[in-house]
């Protein structure tokens, strides 16, 4: 006779990157670790190469940072010429809160926290 509880479940894993591991970080890290932990699994939904990007100083801040880049850069690559502008100008009016947040985050991030 075998002994109880369960042989098998349909529950699904949490992460892309597969297994995990507990680990012992200190509090004070806690949430920019997990931030980070969470960005580079979802990046790994993509990117199968599992190329973990390193990120220096605050994780959060710099990752967003970079997502505000990549955006930017989009948007260039994929710019239709108008009558108005033949190429993207990200200092028009339509842009303002992006550059603020952006601003605000480079200079002042504390100001984002809880």
């Amino acid at each position: 006779m075998g002994k109880g509880g369960r042989k098998s479940t349909t529950w699904e894993p949490g992460w892309n990157a597969g297994k995990t591991k507990l680990i012992r970080v200190p509090i004070v890290l806690e949430n920019d670790i997990l931030a980070y932990a969470r960005a580079v699994d979802s990046k790994l939904i993509n990117d199968k190469s599992r190329n973990i990007p390193m990120l220096k100083g605050d994780f959060l801040q710099e990752f967003t940072l970079g997502l505000i880049e990549s955006y930017i850069e989009f948007k260039r690559q994929n710019y239709h010429p108008n009558q108005n502008s033949r190429v993207l100008d990200t200092s028009t009016r339509p842009w303002d809160e992006l550059r603020k947040f952006q601003k605000l985050l480079r200079e002042s991030p504390e100001l984002l926290r809880d």
